[in-house]
């Protein structure tokens, strides 16, 4: 078992699991956001899926043109993005499970007692792509 790694997660640092596997899983972590804190996920070239693992918040779908203003500001990986009032807020609770699919793009915001969450990103390959995607 040489190729075995083993993490402990709750010491706040994602991991890069090409170090060991060969498939498309590029990144793993446990996050911790404070309350009202949120962070954009954006999947160019890659899928997310994020686990609930304690706390509660929301997520809220992004479209492409408010999250560009947002990227101009910050780092798509730990931008916070203003809530709309009038915009569509999933709850999230622990247990809760979300996926973002390529092309996607969503802010999670914690809610009054913090949000704890395991994140996992894919890469998807270039031939998994539609041809809208590929194109130029």
């Amino acid at each position: 078992m040489t190729s075995t790694a083993i993490t402990a997660l709750r010491r706040g640092r994602a991991v890069d699991p090409g170090r060991v596997l060969t498939g498309p899983l590029c990144g793993v972590g446990l996050s911790w956001l404070e309350p009202g804190d949120g962070i954009l996920l954006v999947a160019e070239g890659v899928e997310h899926t994020v686990y609930v693992t304690a706390g509660a918040g929301f997520v809220t779908a992004v479209a492409a043109d408010a999250a560009d203003s947002a990227d101009s500001a910050a780092d798509t990986d730990s931008a916070v993005a203003d809530s709309d009032s009038d915009s569509d807020d999933i709850p999230l609770a622990e247990g809760t499970a979300v996926t973002l699919p390529l092309g996607g793009r969503a802010t999670l915001t914690a809610g009054e007692a913090g949000l704890e969450y395991f994140h996992a990103v894919l890469a998807v390959r270039a031939a998994l792509r539609t041809p809208q995607e590929g194109a130029s």
